[in-house]
């Protein structure tokens, strides 16, 4: 019986204690529960407010928003301690608990940039949010507490538009870090490696590595929080931002502030495309892989000059690599002109703007390579003439006195297609002089001329012995008959012609008419002129000038059908009768009997009558001797 009420006992005793044990769990429980419905029986109030430091504040709470937190499990006295909700103020002082009690797993916080900063300010107070909301909105977040204008910019910058969060470059959550400027290549090249890997080949990460604090990285051209994407924006406040800083580039010398400054006066910097430069530094020095000019990697290296410029002018060019300059250029030859070096670096000259290419200026600019004794031409008469003798030229002298339609080197050469003459293609190919000499407001009249002319029959047939404008005019030393004697005397201009046609292997290769200059010089003209006559026809006198044509065809001024006004022009009245035998007599019996019988009697009388006193001189001679010696005897 003992036992049996022992253990009733302990089993009562027991039931005791787990009943005991339940209630005060039950009270603790509805206690609780109770001080949770408490604290927002009033705090739902949304006109509850106090006054802090002078100021009203708000101690509305969302029960809603509350209770569907993260901590909705949570009292508000798990956070808020030494709460008493019988008094007003509920405490002395306001003290909160730390999150870490319940979250032990914040590591890193402690190296973070936010190790000072409340939890509430990322996750908030009462509707605490869970990470996966603060990640979906995580720019806005960290835009509520950072509200510097720059850092504000990311918002409308293109990291924002594509969804890069603030944490793809701070790390974010419980690590978040700031960036150091030597940091800042290798976080931006988590995405852009392309970039990163190009930029790690240019001066400007060659400058960083020595050492320099003012070597740019990518914020300093891109911006930190506003990522400037425009070429415009970049240059304005990266490019130019540093390269025009005299402290940093000193000098007047390549690469200064005040050369590069030159880039704002350049057709480059003033010409418009829309809101930006026709081209501005990035166009020329690439972007990330910023070479300096002496790389031959360098997109400004003479070598690659062609690709570079080539990306705006494709078509000019593609004309520069088929010139005689282009070609030099492409074997690298060091005194073979590129862009640079007619246009200018950064004050990169417009051909219609400059002064510098004015028709007049251009001479001097072509001279500056193309001086006396480097590249001889032969003249219309076949001796050496320098490029330099254009300054003697009419052509220049029309220039000097104001005549814009004057020539000037690249009208008759081209601006960027020049080339030999050898060159079919060249503007001053034998094929192609009349053309050029014939452009547009130049000698338009001349050209048509020529055109129906013998000589430029046989240039159209590739005969290389034909002649054009510059085998009678020259080359650079240009002249007219009213500039120079050399075209306007008589004799000059016969030797000219003579030059050709007095040539046995010429004519002989053309099948020309044969001593066309010796009868011509032992005829009435031809002694008229050796004697010193000014005003006697020459071979312009009766050929023309530019329209030679021969005899055989009726427009020809010396068919003769033509003849009596062509010799007309100096014998007024000639009679048809005047020229029924030849002008160029070669053999006189056959092309004209008549004066061949008259030379020879006129021959017989010259040599009968000089016979004759000889004869009579010696005879008198011999008389006289016998006649002395007589009378010394």
């Amino acid at each position: 019986m003992i036992p049996l009420r022992r253990n009733i006992v302990v089993i009562f005793a027991i039931s005791f204690l787990i009943s005991l044990i339940l209630i005060i769990a039950d009270r603790n429980i509805l206690s609780s529960s109770k001080d949770t419905e408490t604290c927002l029986s009033c705090h739902e109030d949304k006109d509850l407010t106090m006054e802090k430091n002078g100021k009203k504040i708000s101690l509305f709470v969302s029960p809603e928003h509350y209770k569907s937190s993260v901590h909705a499990g949570a009292e508000c006295v798990d956070c808020h301690l030494n709460y008493n909700p019988d008094e007003i103020p509920h405490s002395k002082k306001n003290e909160l608990a730390g999150c870490n009690s319940c979250h032990d797993n914040l590591k890193g916080i402690e190296k973070s940039v936010h190790n000072k900063v409340n939890c509430y300010e990322c996750h908030s107070k009462h509707d605490v949010k869970p990470v996966r909301l603060i990640r979906e909105n995580q720019t806005q977040s960290c835009l509520n507490c950072h509200k510097n204008k720059n850092i504000r910019k990311f918002s409308t910058s293109i990291h924002a538009k594509k969804n890069v969060g603030c944490d793809d470059c701070h790390k974010g959550g419980h690590q978040t870090a700031k960036i150091s400027k030597n940091e800042v290549n290798e976080v931006c090249g988590k995405c852009h490696n392309k970039n990163k890997m190009a930029f790690k080949n240019s001066i400007h990460h060659t400058v960083m590595q020595g050492g320099n604090k003012n070597a740019p990285v990518c914020t300093d051209c891109h911006g930190s929080h506003d990522i400037l994407t425009s070429k415009v924006s970049i240059e304005s406040e990266g490019c130019l931002n540093c390269h025009l800083n005299e402290k940093l580039f000193p000098g007047e010398e390549k690469g200064s502030a005040k050369f590069v400054a030159q880039y704002k006066t350049s057709i480059h910097g003033l010409l418009r495309k829309g809101d930006s430069e026709a081209a501005g530094c990035v166009d020329c020095h690439g972007d990330h892989m910023v070479q300096t000019p002496d790389n031959p990697a360098s997109a400004t290296a003479k070598a690659r000059l062609l690709e570079t410029c080539g990306k705006c002018h494709k078509e000019t060019v593609e004309k520069f690599k088929k010139s005689k300059h282009g070609t030099e250029y492409l074997k690298n030859s060091d005194k073979a002109p590129s862009c640079v070096t007619c246009h200018g670096e950064h004050d990169i000259k417009s051909t219609l703007l400059s002064d510098e290419f004015s028709k007049v200026n251009i001479v001097e600019k072509c001279l500056k390579c193309h001086e006396d004794g480097k590249i001889p031409h032969k003249n219309y008469q076949g001796e050496e003439e320098l490029i330099s003798g254009y300054r003697n030229s009419v052509h220049y002298e029309a220039l000097k006195k104001g005549n814009l339609d004057a020539p000037t080197c690249s009208e008759c050469h081209g601006a960027h297609e020049m080339e030999n003459a050898d060159n079919p293609e060249s503007k001053i190919s034998k094929k192609n002089v009349a053309q050029t000499c014939g452009q547009s407001n130049c000698h338009q009249d001349q050209k048509r001329d020529y055109l129906e002319s013998v000589h430029q029959k046989g240039i159209s047939e590739d005969n290389k012995d034909a002649p054009t404008c510059n085998s009678c005019h020259g080359n650079h030393s240009i002249v007219t008959k009213k500039s120079d004697d050399k075209l306007a005397k008589s004799k000059n201009l016969i030797k000219l012609c003579s030059n050709c046609h007095s040539s046995v292997e010429l004519v002989e290769r053309n099948d020309l008419p044969t001593k066309v200059s010796e009868t011509y010089n032992e005829s009435f003209h031809g002694l008229a002129t050796r004697g010193g006559y000014a005003e006697v026809a020459n071979c312009e006198s009766c050929h023309g000038n530019h329209s030679i044509k021969p005899s055989s065809d009726t427009s020809s001024t010396i068919n003769k059908k033509n003849l009596p006004k062509t010799c007309g022009k100096c014998h007024e009245g000639a009679a048809e009768v005047l020229f029924t035998s030849k002008i160029h007599v070669s053999d006189t019996q056959k092309d004209s009997p008549w004066v061949f019988v008259v030379t020879r009697l006129y021959m017989i009388l010259i040599f009968g009558i000089i016979g004759f006193m000889v004869l009579h001189n010696v005879l008198d001679w011999k008389k006289k001797k016998k006649i002395k010696k007589v009378n010394e005897d």
